[in-house]
């Protein structure tokens, strides 16, 4: 007859029980999730042809947080085509955007009237769960 009065075996049995329980449960753990990621796309009319030094070559894209006055260039390269993509933009923050011409001999025009963008909140995260143990 097995003795359950030694602590060890008492705890290596409620260890080995646990990991049962566990197991058969399909219980695991994983990381928290981010949230929702947001982007933010731009799109515009090409500029009339007349009255540039050149022919248009494409577009720079620049950003400022709503609350600055400074823009920050968003792409690395000119951007051929009229759209653009934004998808470093954070949940709650308010962007504004403008474009600018390059023609062909580099020369870039002045900022486009800006464009706002709100991105939304991400949802409030529920209260903690309750466990409950059978």
């Amino acid at each position: 007859m097995l003795n359950f009065s030694n602590s060890w075996y008492r705890s290596a049995c409620g260890l080995l029980l646990a990991a049962a329980l566990l197991a058969s449960a399909g219980i695991y753990a994983q990381g928290i999730p981010p949230g929702t990621s947001h982007s933010v796309t731009l799109a515009w009319q090409a500029p009339s042809p007349a009255g540039g030094s050149g022919t248009i070559s494409g577009y720079n894209v620049y950003r400022s947080p709503a609350s600055a006055a400074t823009y920050a260039k968003m792409n690395t390269a000119v951007n051929a085509g009229l759209t653009f993509t934004d998808s470093s933009v954070s949940a709650g923050s308010s962007y504004n955007y403008c474009v600018t011409t390059v023609d062909s001999l580099g020369e870039e025009s002045v900022c486009s009237a800006p464009a706002t963008a709100n991105v939304p909140s991400n949802p409030n995260a529920p209260g903690a769960p309750v466990v409950t143990v059978r």
